[in-house]
């Protein structure tokens, strides 16, 4: 069930995306310098009809062309066995 908690969790990145600047630091993640960051759908329906979609997607573009998506994906507690999917693990 989609919260308003979650709603804003993602529009943060999205409407800020300044803000992954920080978040990628506390992680220990290079950002590329004066990155881009689009925000684009988040459907990433098959072919097949399976629907499947991310909370947030965002391209983030170097001014040198090189790019990568990141996919936010908002969690309402911590999993163990998701482990890696949290950063302060």
């Amino acid at each position: 069930m989609v919260t308003s908690q979650h709603e804003a969790s993602h529009r943060i990145f999205q409407d800020r995306p300044e803000l992954l600047t920080p978040v990628f630091r506390l992680l220990g993640v290079a950002l590329p310098e004066n990155p881009t960051v689009e925000v684009i759908t988040p459907d990433v329906t098959e072919t097949r009809p399976i629907e499947r979609r991310v909370d947030t997607l965002l391209r983030v573009s170097a001014p040198n062309g090189r790019a990568f998506l990141l996919f936010v994906e908002a969690q309402q507690r911590k999993d163990r066995e998701k482990a890696v999917s949290w950063g302060s693990e």
